[in-house]
């Protein structure tokens, strides 16, 4: 079979199995589209935008090592933090009997069976209990239920008596519960608390074998162009026990690679198009490691559909899946944005880490585009803001941040950072211009976790980059609230450039974008879940749900995805829907598209305050969905009323230590040096366009230095505080001042690939100092407690800076120059570089900002990452320049010129 590759899964130790199975008689489902005159059906043909003409076609993949970093996968987010907190949560697994004294349960065999397409995956699982005690017992189990999953069927098997849950609303299934249990019978009552799946179990009669089975519905895990389903090694018992597992795989395109560490799994694709696959692992051990399968289907250049018919209720449901990879060029790239900077002014900041953060944000300024909007807020004990609301971005703007950045000081007191990110983010979000914040900061707050879990809940709006300043700030803090909101972050330590590190994460903001996404569905009636579609940031993977409330009247229809795309042109992605080749094997894209559409209808709830009870306990009976306001409900009458006083016994014993993390997950960073990826893999394709070559790329390295922090410093009183708001009071200039500060912050945690190894090293021979150290925090956020002024609080202690050089000082000043539409002026840079006279035919602004471009590329090279943003702009503005005054050079011979006339 010579179109089976070898599977690279699985570690030298544990060697992959793969077969065949000669299918020849099966068709497969997923046959090409065919084109009818007849039945083919155009949506709005003469409105819909035209199809976009610069997604790349080429099937270019991510490095496998980058592919398989599940650590750095957003779904992972919730077991990483599981991870970190495992000493505050119910630890996983049962207590057999035979191992820890006073359990009455023993786990006997454990099974899962889960069937995946390109968007879900519905596991069963089977799990045999024998109850070893000598009288009756309520029992109590909990598992690790992700946010993105949900339980959709649930049943017990006792007595060979097979009792089916029902779903009821909350407070009905546990007054059903408590009746059954007072009058003697038994009764089961399952139900979602705060992340887990919590299952009560009521006089479970002495001596009985039980068999509980649990349907999960989950959303595909998604990391870069691959798909994951992990099982994480929290849901299992630490003991021996057997244990089958059996994934099957049916996609609708190709599948090229199937990984799968730590286990020695069996592979058997169904057909030579190798569109399915089941993958088999079985062990007589337990699980001691995380369980997962990363798939990569063949890339495909449009959306990709799966259609679901379900033969209960007549209904179509609709699933769409999309992972582009559009190529275009640096200086080309032109989308809408909102960009909102996010500043700690507090005292521990002052000094030269305020300074060289706002030489920084300088930068950022000059690197947007002209079609963006910004805002910049700072923060301590309370917060300002440059504007209310964002503001478009053009040379008054721009102006008006450059004088309000050079106020900027130190001067907020402590650190409260939960109250300005609810007043940025509980403001609509215009979906035309994405929004990303930027939060640079170097302390803790009191309320991180409250942040985290907010932030969470507002991923599908916003998009959050996180910078954590020196050896002292709360890593945890940093690294949750970037992946709670699916962004990234950066360590900068003391010695490092803080405008190369911010620059690097300024430069994935610019990266393509699909936004302002929307499925016209034509003439089809449909409930689409998400309602509103998170923007498409580049190296993520879209996934839109819809159930069809009506039958269609035609069997093939043709929908379009539209969006704006990178260039700020509306774009257009047909997807033909041929309602003849719908699966109808199961209901798995019909109960995940309830399970978001009741994800909406929850979010409403918080947000708007709307009562949406009734239409999720509907959802949630129809489709068995376990939600905040529904639960399942066992019960059965007793062939023995049970007299016995009834014992109450903890499954899941509370904060029982959990067992060293296998190697294959990465701990929490707080604790530890192991690497993590902050920073996307680079984009694919050539150099020149948004996709990079990958052997270029920095690799992310997570710090691994703690230190003992000095006292907190005081707090400054309100009184104190400079009004720092450019629309309001002006500040005295004396005070405010800026200083022009330039020094190298030296970071660790962006070293290029060939360093990986070596810093691998020495992350490994830190850790176990680390491990044990004393972690202490340097910040706590407080309110003033006194209106009479505080002490000016001291610089913190090790904030080796260097002084700036004159060559990076005059880059700065340079760049400051710079207006809106990417142009510089002769007057305003000929103090700072000779200019010579503009070639024949050639316009004085034109020439002058090609002498800049010329500059940077000649006399700074090495503060690239710090100007290239600028230059890309500047490149885009002469280009347009070029055509619009019909200038016979180009670009490129233009630039020459240019350089030969630094050169001088």
């Amino acid at each position: 079979m010579n179109f089976i590759k070898k599977v690279i899964g699985g570690s030298s130790k544990t060697k992959t199995d793969i077969k065949i199975e000669d299918e020849t008689s099966q068709k497969h489902e997923q046959t090409p589209d065919k084109k009818s005159n007849n039945t083919h059906k155009e949506v709005n043909s003469s409105c819909v935008p035209p199809i976009c003409p610069y997604v790349s076609k080429e099937n270019v993949r991510s490095d496998l090592s980058l592919l398989k970093d599940f650590n750095s996968a957003y779904y992972y987010n919730y077991y990483r933090t599981l991870e970190k907190n495992n000493s505050s949560h119910i630890s996983p697994g049962l207590r057999p009997s035979a191992y820890v004294s006073g359990n009455t349960f023993s786990l006997k065999e454990f099974n899962i069976v889960s069937e995946m397409n390109d968007s879900c995956v519905v596991s069963v699982w089977t799990q045999k209990y024998s109850n070893e005690s000598s009288s009756p017992v309520e029992a109590i189990y909990q598992i690790p239920l992700a946010p993105y999953a949900a339980v959709s069927d649930f049943s017990v098997i006792l007595k060979d008596k097979v009792l089916k849950g029902k779903i009821k609303e909350n407070s009905k299934a546990k007054e059903k519960y408590n009746d059954a249990i007072a009058s003697g019978g038994q009764a089961f009552l399952a139900e979602k608390v705060e992340g887990f799946f919590k299952l009560q179990i009521g006089n479970l009669p002495p001596q009985e074998d039980v068999t509980v089975n649990i349907t999960i519905t989950s959303e595909i895990g998604t990391h870069l162009e691959s798909l994951h389903f992990c099982l994480h090694r929290f849901i299992f018992p630490q003991n021996s026990f057997k244990f089958n597992y059996t994934l099957n795989a049916s996609l609708s395109t190709p599948i090229e690679t199937i990984e799968l560490d730590n286990y020695k799994p069996t592979i058997t694709y169904k057909d030579e198009s190798k569109t399915k696959a089941t993958i088999t692992i079985s062990t007589d051990n337990g699980v001691k490691s995380n369980i997962i399968a990363i798939i990569v289907p063949k890339y495909s250049e449009k959306p990709e559909s799966f259609i679901e018919f379900s033969p209960i209720d007549k209904s179509y449901a609709v699933a769409l899946n999309f992972y582009p990879n559009f190529s275009v060029g640096l200086d080309e790239v032109d989308q809408k944005s909102e960009f909102v900077f996010v500043l700690d002014c507090s005292g521990s900041m002052s000094g030269k880490p305020i300074e060289k953060s706002k030489m920084a944000l300088e930068i950022c300024m000059r690197s947007l585009n002209e079609n963006s909007k910004f805002n910049i807020v700072c923060f301590g004990s309370s917060f300002t803001k440059l504007f209310e609301t964002s503001k478009h971005y053009n040379d008054e703007t721009l102006e008006k941040a450059s004088q309000y950045i050079s106020r900027i000081d130190a001067n907020l007191g402590g650190t409260e950072l939960l109250e300005p990110i609810v007043d940025i983010l509980s403001k609509e979000s215009d979906p035309e211009y994405p929004r990303q914040v930027f939060i640079l900061t170097d302390g803790e707050i009191s309320n991180r976790d409250k942040l985290i879990d907010y932030v969470g809940k507002e991923a599908n709006t916003t998009r959050i980059f996180t910078y954590g300043i020196g050896s002292y700030v709360d890593q945890e803090l940093i690294v949750g609230v970037s992946k709670a909101c699916k962004g990234y972050y950066e360590m900068i330590k003391e010695n490092s450039d803080m405008e190369e590190k911010v620059m690097k994460l300024i430069s994935i903001a610019m990266q393509p974008t699909l936004s302002n996404i929307k499925v016209n569905w034509g003439d089809l009636s449909v409930v689409q879940s998400p309602a509103q579609v998170r923007p498409l940031f580049n190296h993520e993977r879209m996934m839109i749900y819809a159930t069809l409330e009506k039958l269609p009247t035609e069997k093939v229809v043709t929908i379009s995805l539209v969006g704006n795309g990178p260039l700020s042109d509306e774009i257009s992605f047909p997807i033909t829907l041929d309602f003849d080749k719908a699966d109808s094997s199961s209901n798995h894209i019909h109960t995940l598209s309830a399970f978001k559409h009741i994800q909406d209808l929850e979010e409403s709830e918080r947000k708007e305050k709307k009562d949406n009870k009734d239409k999720i306990v509907k959802l949630g009976k129809k489709y068995g969905l376990v939600s905040k306001h529904t639960s399942y409900i066992v019960t059965s009458d007793s062939d023995k009323v049970t007299e016995e006083t009834m014992k109450t016994v903890e499954v899941l014993e509370k904060k029982q230590d959990i067992p060293t993390p296998h190697p294959s997950i990465a701990p929490s960073p707080v604790f530890s040096s192991s690497i993590t990826h902050s920073a996307p893999p680079p984009p694919r394709g050539c150099s020149q366009n948004i996709s990079f070559n990958t052997c270029s790329m920095p690799i992310p390295v997570q710090s691994s230095s703690l230190c003992a922090p000095p006292p907190p410093p005081p707090c400054i009183s309100q009184s104190e505080m400079c009004d720092l708001s450019i629309e309001e009071e002006e500040c005295d200039e004396d005070e405010c001042k800026s200083l022009s500060f330039d020094g190298s912050l030296e970071g660790d945690m962006l070293v290029e690939k060939e360093c990986l190894k070596k810093e691998c090293e020495q992350s490994s021979q830190q850790s176990q100092k680390i491990l044990f150290a004393p972690v202490m925090r340097s910040k706590i956020s407080k309110a003033p407690s006194s209106p009479s002024k505080a002490p000016s609080p001291p610089t913190p202690p090790s904030k080796n800076f260097s002084l700036p050089s004159k060559s990076s000082g005059t880059l700065i000043e340079i760049i400051r120059q710079q207006k809106a539409n990417g142009s510089f002026t002769k007057s305003s840079v000929s103090n700072l570089l000779a200019i010579s006279e503009p070639p024949s035919g050639i316009p004085e602004d034109v020439w002058t900002t090609l002498l800049i471009i010329a500059n940077f590329i000649v006399n700074f090279d090495s503060q690239k990452s710090q100007w290239e943003l600028v230059s890309q702009k500047a490149t885009k503005f002469v280009k347009q320049q070029i055509l619009k005054s019909a200038i016979s050079s180009n670009f490129e011979t233009l630039l020459e010129s240019a350089k030969k006339s630094i050169a001088k």
